[in-house]
């Protein structure tokens, strides 16, 4: 289907917007740090700047001939097209294009603790811990799951203390699979949706599907 690549990543952002009109935010004024750089952090990245009028301030990524994971950065905020033309068919960025064109490299476990609205760990999972949740920025209002299970236990207890916002990736990261569920309806119709119609459909369903999971929240607690 059209729109398949970037669906998981701009599901992320359809479900930030909701929480963010929710946590009455304006969008065009909040700042993201983003874990990892592929498909997912990639769309989220694009996603933030482009729907909601953010700025992303950092991704990360696995540098396969360092072995070693890094913060890439830019307090003015990054282009993610610009990074992904230098990130190879494995997910690394090329460090030395990247320092060229003004973006920090940093440890790899610097975007958590970034002066960031919004968090989007987006690559592996038990990410946030019960060590590494203490590294986590007071200004921090939403965590939006774009990984399968990037939170523990021990560090939802402590984000529900915080009162942070938490998208859960059941929810949050379900893009994807709806269009891949688009794409099967598409299939048996044999007649196909042009970009524009598959993503305005999964903003609804991504939209229904956050007030739904909302509203059970509030009546379950």
């Amino acid at each position: 289907s059209l729109g398949r690549t970037e669906a998981t990543g701009f599901g992320v952002i359809y479900t930030v917007r909701e929480a963010m009109k929710h946590l009455k935010l304006d969008s065009t004024k909040a700042v993201a740090a983003i874990q990892g750089f592929g498909n997912v952090a990639q769309y989220a990245a694009k996603g933030f700047i482009e729907h909601l009028g953010g700025k992303v301030v950092c991704v990360s990524y696995w540098d396969r001939d360092d072995r070693a994971a890094y913060t890439v950065s830019k307090s003015e905020g990054i282009d993610p097209d610009f990074l992904m033309g230098i990130t190879d068919q494995y997910g690394t960025i090329n460090k030395d294009q990247a320092i060229k064109a003004g973006y920090e490299i940093e440890p790899g476990d610097v975007w958590i603790a970034k002066e960031a609205d919004v968090l989007i760990p987006a690559a592996l999972e038990g990410q946030i811990n019960a060590e590494t949740v203490e590294m986590i920025s007071e200004k921090v209002r939403i965590i939006a799951e774009g990984a399968n299970g990037p939170t523990t236990l021990e560090a939802d207890e402590e984000l529900k203390k915080r009162g942070v916002f938490m998208l859960p990736d059941f929810l949050c990261n379900a893009g994807g699979v709806t269009v891949s569920y688009f794409e099967g309806v598409q299939n048996d119709m044999n007649y196909y949706w042009s970009r524009d119609e598959v993503l305005t459909r999964l903003d609804e369903k991504m939209t229904v599907a956050f007030h739904s999971v909302y509203e059970l929240y509030e009546k379950e607690k």
